[in-house]
């Protein structure tokens, strides 16, 4: 009776410590005798790899032949890592598709990348099932132990940010942690709270930037820019929040209150004066983007023709049909809708012709070239032909120089922005670019120069 107790026992302790259908140890088993080894006496703490590994094709095996055969194919990963091993190595299964594996007594990158190629090699191999070869992704990311770093769960943490990097990645393949990683992950939690304050405490604000008529200096709208001021962490720029937004799902939040903001301070402007403002690819995906811009102009009485809808060549790379029946939508409420920074993604012809645009804009770095290169003067000529023929206004973004916007005009481009015509101002200043614009138009016109812009307002800050 005794032994049976004691057996059991032991059974009951073994169940607390392993994940039960693989075996292996769980996540707090092994996070503990990580510790251990880690605060060992005997232990050399500089030396020691985290290697945590991603199944990526997990999600998709399941999906479509039945979860049994996803645990199927966890099982059989976990056997290979178990042969894998030496016997001073412990792995774990961290969650359904990832497992960890900490390897003592490595101190060299060049080692524990080494390590991880070789459990990429080992798990990635085609697994039979029935009548089929069931094929993986794998990718690993590498952390190794230091002097500073303790703690294994902190260890495990690293590693999991250099699994982040590797998945960003196309294929297998793999990530190594560095300091530089924690900074950039923090600054990301950062700006992600910066962004729940600046919804609910109102902190976004919107610049605009004014565009001209190329041939006359006619000033014709503004583009829409959202900006972010933290009482904290002071300005955060868009290339930085933008991107946390979308990640987030905050975009969607942000993106509504930029068509509502920017419409009801356009509503003031002369009545030939567009505002446009930029959809994100992640509002056509959330399913309100026509109550927004429905919402945003009805709040104003704002006329649908004034707003301009800009989006990026990313945007119809995904669901392809959906995007393009909300663009449809909003060309039928009657807003224009352009293609913006045309020639840095896909750039595909098709866009051109499937999709409803009205406006093109090219982007800056085409502008940028155009007095250094040669080669860019034709192609400038060629896509600004190209969309004249299929019935699209142009607009070149970027403009910096004199020179920039003599090189347009002969293009006949319709419409000029950049830093050299204006740059984006905040809501108060736009009166006064307004009314300086229609002073221009008014002076008469100097025979030596009567097509020339004058930028000597819209250079200031």
């Amino acid at each position: 009776m005794q032994a049976r107790i004691v057996q059991l026992e032991r059974d009951l302790a073994h169940l607390i410590r392993h994940d039960q259908l693989t075996g292996l140890m769980n996540r707090p088993s092994f996070v503990h005798d990580v510790d251990l080894i880690m605060k060992d006496a005997n232990h050399d703490t500089s030396k020691g790899a985290m290697i945590e590994v991603n199944i990526k094709g997990l999600p998709r095996i399941t999906g479509s032949l039945g979860r049994h055969v996803g645990d199927y194919v966890v099982s059989a990963l976990a056997a290979r890592l178990n042969l894998w091993r030496s016997a001073d190595s412990l792995c774990c299964r961290l969650d359904y598709w990832s497992f960890a594996v900490f390897i003592p007594k490595i101190g060299e990158p060049l080692e524990a990348l080494t390590a991880a190629k070789r459990i990429i090699e080992t798990l990635v191999q085609p697994i039979d099932w029935v009548d089929r070869k069931l094929t993986l992704e794998v990718s690993a990311g590498v952390a190794l132990t230091s002097n500073e770093e303790h703690d294994a769960a902190g260890l495990l943490q690293n590693a999991g940010l250099a699994l982040k990097m590797a998945l960003d990645r196309p294929g297998a393949g793999y990530g190594f942690y560095n300091p530089a990683m924690a900074q950039a992950t923090k600054r990301r939690s950062d700006v992600l709270t910066a962004l729940h304050d600046a919804i609910e405490n109102q902190y976004m604000h919107l610049h605009f930037q004014p565009f001209f008529k190329s041939s006359n200096g006619d000033l014709m709208g503004f583009e829409a820019l959202m900006r972010l001021t933290h009482p904290e962490m002071g300005v955060i720029t868009p290339g930085e929040f933008i991107p946390v937004a979308e990640e987030s799902g905050l975009i969607n939040k942000l993106g509504a209150w930029a068509l509502a903001e920017a419409c009801h301070v356009a509503s003031s402007w002369p009545s030939h004066l567009s505002v446009a403002v930029n959809i994100s690819p992640e509002q056509f995906y959330s399913g309100t983007l026509l109550t927004d811009v429905h919402n945003a102009l009805e709040l104003s009485s704002f006329p649908a023709y004034r707003l301009e809808a800009e989006v990026t060549e990313s945007t119809m790379l995904k669901d392809t049909e959906m995007v393009l029946q909300q663009l449809t939508a909003l060309r039928d409420m009657g807003s224009a809708i352009v293609l913006d920074d045309f020639g840095t993604g896909y750039s595909s012809l098709s866009y051109l012709w499937k999709f409803p645009f009205t406006k093109l804009k090219i982007d800056r770095s085409f502008v940028q070239a155009l007095e250094t290169t040669p080669m860019v003067r034709g192609m400038l000529q060629s896509i600004i032909g190209l969309s004249r023929n299929l019935g699209l206004k142009i607009t070149a973004e970027g403009i910096e120089t004199q020179g920039h916007v003599e090189a347009l005009r002969e293009f006949k481009c319709d419409f000029l922005q950049g830093y050299l015509t204006g740059r984006p101002a905040s809501a108060s200043d736009v009166a006064g670019i307004i009314l300086k614009n229609f002073a221009e138009q008014l002076r008469p016109p100097e025979k030596s120069n009567v097509t020339q812009i004058d930028t000597s307002l819209s250079l200031k800050r």
